[in-house]
């Protein structure tokens, strides 16, 4: 785009006139056919957005977000928006009185999709009956020249091919604050189109105003291929259902991603009480991979035979329905001579992601630092604050063990003998390992000066790895699997397949042992060894030795706060309770469950006759024995949720919780908001201070 642009630039050097404005537009209208064909057309090749796939009408032009702030640097900061037309003009307008601005370049957002499921305004009428393409065009501008700890106000335009101008709201950016600046962070996690969300940013944003930085650990919405999910999710039908007085207001709702963390969501849902708050456009965001942002094989509309039926393969379908991409690899292997006979890389490279899972729209959405596998996990210096992001995240399945159900422990009775149909248990997306890439990366980072050095030393992960929420179970142990099968005289017999970390170690096993057999099996299911969880053995003995004073995590949907015994100094802090709860599981002091709830329920997994070992699968509390710290200062569920006691926790559908580390006070400060009455003001319920009394072994 810079190329075809330049011109229209320098007319708009100074606060333009609307004469000017109006030439400098119709200079860029000249120039269309050459900036579309350059800059905003679909990518070609395998990957190409809607290939295969019939495009929604893209509507009137118009902004899809606010701006949002992205990597910063020294004296640099990265600003990126998204339209729904691919335009003739894109730019940052930094500055008041003397005004400069920056070009953006254009992509087309791959894979962004809609479906009977969705519900917006772009879709309404539509009919939609299958999977279609949705246009969204990302814009992305480098402003440099910035002063250190100094905010500036800036504004974004772009311009349609039919000469209509969009301008964002004016905010604030600033680049990468320095070593000594007092911070403001906000952790947070799960936003997925969650009631509480609107709530909670719009208090972040009244009560602290512009943020430093916001750590985001994981999960950012339901199906990241489903866009109406980030940019416009409303149904009418919402305002159907008010809620009785004493009650959420208008109970069904679910409001997208970039409304609520940008303050706009009154302009879909003017009844709601909460608009969101203006967080993304002044604070850029550093987060982890969760598991919903990779999302399952990629087959739209596709007819599947499985568990003794037909399923069409439409967004949510394909969201939960990944495998691993080692046995996408082998059977690609199998494959290579129908689907690449040209032994094209690149074919070969999509084909295993069709077939396994991908984070396409993450990575093309957001601009993270890169580590040494891209941005699946790196390292950020912001000010006094050391950040390491992990990818520690695996699919979430059910804990049924029913012979129709593909869950943490079973596969589909039905597909015994089918593993293209496996879901192969709560597999992990990405090795973390002390045999991996990504472990010794982590060893690395939290050796190296720029970790050590931090007053303040943090690890991001999405997948809760301690606490007391329903994902702290099974823990992290890579699954066994265990295959029943009949042998030749008819006796019933096990098989266990351990399998090695490397993907060619795990074909080479599968094939020997689990192939053979395939004729013959009667169940297949998995185990996770107590024994074996790689983040107790593996990583927290790292984070104790680097003396890691917190461990910001996501997932089971619970304010949760533990420490360990053998872990001096380490906070796990999960700080995802946003309006929605999946249960906490904890053991009262008179020794019996918190509301007689026990992780797995009644799902068979603990029958008298389950053949899994029950020792693996503690039913409350964290499963290594980490204390719960009860809220420092006051307890929500208590005040709000009927406890008659304290309780270490926040589950409760009608609480919002955020979370600020507040460098100034060395502190992580929580806060809780009565969703229930939207008039009053978040409590203060729990502060810690993050230990700088010692500095990392040496």
């Amino acid at each position: 785009m810079s190329n075809v642009s330049r011109a229209p630039r320098r007319a708009l050097r100074a606060s333009p006139s609307p004469a000017r404005l109006a030439a400098a537009i119709a200079a860029a209208i000249a120039l269309v056919a050459a900036y579309t064909t350059a800059a905003a057309a679909p990518s070609s090749g395998p990957a190409a957005a809607g290939a295969g796939l019939a495009e929604m009408p893209a509507g009137s032009p118009r902004l899809l977000t606010e701006p949002f702030l992205q990597r910063p640097e020294r004296s640099s900061v990265r600003v990126v928006w998204l339209t729904n037309f691919p335009g003739v003009l894109h730019e940052v307008i930094v500055g008041d009185r003397v005004q400069r601005l920056a070009p953006a370049t254009t992509e087309r957002m791959q894979r962004m999709l809609e479906d009977a499921s969705s519900r917006s305004p772009a879709t309404e009428g539509l009919g939609l009956a299958e999977v279609v393409a949705r246009p969204v065009w990302r814009h992305e501008a480098v402003v440099s020249g910035l002063l250190p700890n100094r905010r500036v106000p800036y504004r974004v335009r772009s311009v349609a091919a039919d000469g209509s101008v969009h301008e964002s709201g004016v905010y604030t950016l600033q680049p990468l604050p320095t070593r000594g600046q007092p911070l403001k962070i906000l952790l947070t996690s799960d936003q997925q189109n969650r009631y509480g969300f609107p709530a909670a940013m719009q208090k972040v944003e009244q009560m602290f105003g512009p943020l430093d930085a916001v750590l985001l650990a994981g999960d950012y919405v339901d199906n990241p291929r489903q866009a109406s999910e980030w940019f416009d999710r409303f149904d009418p039908a919402w305002r159907n259902t008010p809620g009785a007085p004493g009650t959420r207001p208008f109970p069904n709702a679910r409001p997208a991603f970039f409304p609520s963390l940008q303050g706009t969501y009154d302009r879909l849902f003017p009844e709601f009480p909460w608009r969101g708050g203006a967080i993304l456009q002044h604070a850029p965001k550093f987060g982890a991979i969760g598991n919903h942002e990779q999302p399952g094989r990629y087959r739209p509309n596709a007819r599947v035979a499985v568990n003794s039926g037909t399923q069409t393969a439409n967004i949510g379908y394909m969201d939960n329905d990944p495998q691993p991409r080692w046995y996408a690899e082998m059977r690609y292997e199998d494959l290579k001579a129908q689907v690449n006979p040209s032994g094209d890389p690149a074919v070969r490279e999509q084909w295993i992601r069709d077939h396994s899972h991908d984070w396409e729209v993450h990575r093309q959405l957001w601009t993270h630092p890169e580590g040494p596998e891209g941005e699946q996990y790196y390292v950020q210096r912001i000010g006094d604050v050391a950040i390491a992001v992990m990818n520690v995240s695996r699919i979430w399945r059910t804990f049924n063990v029913r012979p129709q159900d593909r869950g943490k422990f079973t596969e589909f009775v039905a597909e015994n003998r089918n593993p293209d149909e496996w879901g192969f248990g709560d597999f992990h997306f990405e090795r973390f390992d002390r045999d991996s890439p990504q472990f010794r990366w982590l060893r690395e980072t939290l050796a190296s000066p720029l970790f050590r050095g931090a007053k303040y030393r943090i690890v991001v992960a999405h997948h809760t790895v301690a606490g007391l929420g329903d994902n702290a179970m099974p823990v992290h142990a890579d699954n066994v699997m265990h295959l029943d099968y009949t042998d030749e005289s008819g006796a019933a017999k096990t098989r266990v397949v351990r399998m090695p970390g490397d993907s060619a170690g795990r074909a080479a096993v599968f094939r020997a042992e689990v192939l053979p057999l395939l004729d013959r099996v009667t169940r297949v299911r998995y185990e996770y060894p107590l024994s074996e969880d790689i983040w107790k053995h593996d990583i927290e003995p790292l984070l104790v030795d680097a003396r890691v004073q917190l461990v910001h995590i996501g997932h089971s949907h619970v304010y949760s706060r533990v420490v360990g015994r053998d872990a001096p100094g380490l906070t796990y802090l999960e700080t995802s309770s946003a309006g929605n709860t999946f249960g906490a599981f904890w053991t009262q002091p008179d020794g019996t469950p918190w509301r007689g709830a026990l992780r797995g329920g009644g799902t068979g997994l603990f029958a008298p006759d389950s053949p899994w070992d029950k020792a693996n699968y503690p039913r409350t509390d964290d499963p290594f024995g980490r204390q719960p710290v009860y809220p420092t200062l006051a307890n929500p569920m208590q005040l709000w949720a009927g406890e008659p006691q304290p309780v270490p926790f926040v589950s409760s559908n009608d609480i919002s919780t955020f979370s600020i580390l507040d460098t100034g006070m060395g502190a992580v400060r929580s806060f809780a908001i009565d969703l229930r009455n939207p008039q009053a003001e978040p409590i203060e319920f729990d502060r810690f201070h993050l230990d700088t009394g010692r500095g990392p072994r040496r």
